[in-house]
């Protein structure tokens, strides 16, 4: 059965904001493709790379399969991707599980902040 994604990736050179809009039934391979354009945007900062703050908006996102969620989490534990981290993430969720399911990625990553609305992440990932 056919499943839509929409996504879109910005990047705020000023306030070295990279800001990941994501939508719908995201699959392991979704993920797979999506993580490889937002690691491109990561490394066109240059040497802003782990100065940088990411945003994950997944507020169009109700759920994410259980396969999604380890790839993620494998490869947020990846020593290249690690090179990539920002100095914070956060991501934004509308559903109690969703929420779970981004807690499980703090078994790599301990510092994601988690909310409920796009104003209070990015605050947060201003914040010094």
């Amino acid at each position: 059965m056919p499943h839509k994604v929409s996504h879109s990736i910005e990047v705020d050179l000023e306030r070295k904001l990279v800001d990941l809009r994501i939508g719908g039934l995201i699959s392991p391979e979704d993920a797979a493709w999506i993580g490889e354009e937002l690691r491109a945007a990561i490394r066109a900062l240059g040497p802003d790379v782990g100065r940088h703050v990411t945003l994950y908006d997944a507020s169009g996102v109700q759920v994410v399969p259980q396969d999604t969620v380890e790839l993620i989490k494998n490869t947020l534990d990846n020593a290249a991707v690690r090179a990539l981290w920002a100095r914070k993430i956060a991501f934004v969720v509308s559903t109690a599980l969703a929420r779970m399911q981004v807690q499980r990625l703090r078994e790599v990553r301990a510092d994601i902040g988690v909310f409920d609305d796009r104003d209070s992440a990015i605050a947060w990932l201003m914040e010094p």
